[in-house]
Parts: structure tokens; sequence; C-alpha cells
């Protein structure tokens, strides 16, 4: 019995060099996990929003205060541990700043002037970021951050639901036609892609160092690549995969980041993200 466990416990210490090697070799994870990391650190903008439209609502008000926001910024803290600690060539904090830089100077992204449709965007990006972090689960190497993905989905699921049920609120005080509905969702959809996530990359491609361990991509090819990660392991929906399309079209025509050197998805009848 004690061979067994000694060859049990020499065969987990071996594989655990082998499976970083992988972790760290795959590129479109790197980007994808880094550029979440930093999106995750904009939510104090959301919420100034959020509260901004719907501060009055004192029960939403509380929920996003107390509990929305410090989720959001308790799991940008563990994202970035786990990017720091995985690919130390990649410079986060420099990242960071260089993001928050290209976001005072850029904006949020598509301005939104009605409740209805802030409640609305709001539904949309939560639905995206939990068939993000629904898929990561899924096909990451890392058990780590499987387990970590999975939970934040889990979240965003939760959370979709106080959005959807605020929307819906809002939708019966104020009105908001199927048409106004659909190009406000996918405005959303575009500003994440042309915008937001795009301002991201280019901060992480900046201060990576010359001799990452994964190849480098642009962010057009990034998109696609994802985009395929996503169709497998994303367990879409109809409108998921018509708004996924929409994501993979669009990436075509968006400018690539010039190169360095180196070795989403919803309408608001949609289920849950997780």
């Amino acid at each position: 019995m004690e061979s067994l466990d000694l060859g049990q416990r020499t065969a987990r210490h071996a594989s655990r060099p082998v499976q970083l090697v992988l972790v760290r070799a795959n590129g479109p994870l790197f980007y994808s996990v880094a550029a979440a990391t930093l999106l995750e650190t904009a939510m104090p903008v959301a919420a100034e929003r959020l509260l901004h439209f719907f501060g009055a609502d004192q029960a939403f008000a509380q929920w996003t205060r107390s509990e929305w926001l410090p989720r959001k910024l308790a799991r940008a803290k563990q994202m970035r541990e786990y990017v720091e600690a995985t690919w130390p060539e990649y410079d986060w904090q420099a990242g960071h700043e260089h993001y928050r830089a290209w976001m005072a100077e850029r904006g949020a992204g598509s301005y939104r002037p009605t409740a209805p449709q802030e409640a609305l965007a709001r539904c949309v990006a939560t639905a995206q970021t939990g068939v993000f972090y629904r898929s990561l689960a899924r096909w990451a190497e890392d058990p780590r951050l499987r387990s970590l993905a999975a939970t934040i989905a889990q979240e965003e699921a939760l959370s979709f639901n106080h959005f959807r049920a605020l929307y819906d609120r809002r939708l019966r005080a104020e009105g908001f036609g199927c048409i106004a509905a659909w190009s406000t969702a996918l405005a959303c959809v575009r500003s994440a892609r042309d915008h937001q996530v795009p301002g991201a990359f280019m901060a992480i491609s900046a201060h990576c160092a010359a001799h990452v361990p994964f190849p480098v991509l642009g962010y057009g090819e990034f998109i696609v690549r994802m985009g395929s990660v996503i169709e497998r392991h994303g367990d879409l929906a109809a409108p998921e995969r018509m708004l996924l399309r929409t994501w993979q079209r669009g990436a075509r025509r968006v400018s690539e980041q010039p190169r360095q050197r180196g070795s989403a998805w919803f309408k608001p009848a949609l289920r849950a993200a997780a």
C-alpha cells in the first residue's frame, strides 16, 4: 500500500510541470484570462452607471454596492494573482495602468441614455461574461482555473437574474420596443468586441516580454480562435450562437494591433448564463 501511495504522489508531482507547460504555452488562454482581469477591474465604472439610473431603488442599490461590486473586485484580484503566477513575463501592473489610461481617454463604450437601455446592456454584458467563464471552466487545462471559472459563471447567473428583473421592471414602467431592445443588445456586443476587449488586448500586448512562452496573436486571430473555443465549450443556445457570429464576423474588420516578437450571445429571453 505504501509503495502504491508513493507512486500516486510521484505521478501527481510529475504531472504538474507538464500541465504548467501546457497552460503557459496556450496563447488564447493567456490573452483571454489577462483581458478578463482588466475588464473586471473596470467594474466600478459600471456600478456608477447603474447607481446613476437605479440609485432610487434602495434594494437594488444596496445589492450593487454590497454584493455585486465586491464580488467583481474580489474575482479581479483572484484572476490577477493567477495571471501573475502563471505568466510572470507579463507585467500586469503596467498593463493595468495602460488600460486605465486608455479608458480615461476613450471612455467606457457605447452611450445608453435611458434606464431600460442601461438595464438591458447590463443583462447583455452579464450573459456574455457568463458564457465566457462557462466555456473557460470546461476548456482550461488547469483544474484551479476551471474551478475558479465555474464559480464565477455561477455568480454571473445569479447576477443575471437581478439585472433581468430590473430590466423587466423598467420595461413595464417606461416601455421599450423589440427593435430598440435588439439594437441595444447588438450595440453592447459590438462595444465589447470593437472597444472594450481590444483596449484590454492592446494594453496586454504592449506589456508582454519578448520571451513569452506562447505564440503572439493579433486581435482578429484571437477573437476567431476564442470564438471556436466558446462554440465548442459554451453550451450555447440559438440566440447565443447568433450573437457569437456577430463577434466572429466583426473580428475580421477590426484593425490588427502590431505584433510583438515572442516564442457573449444574448437577448433577455435567454436562460441564465451558467
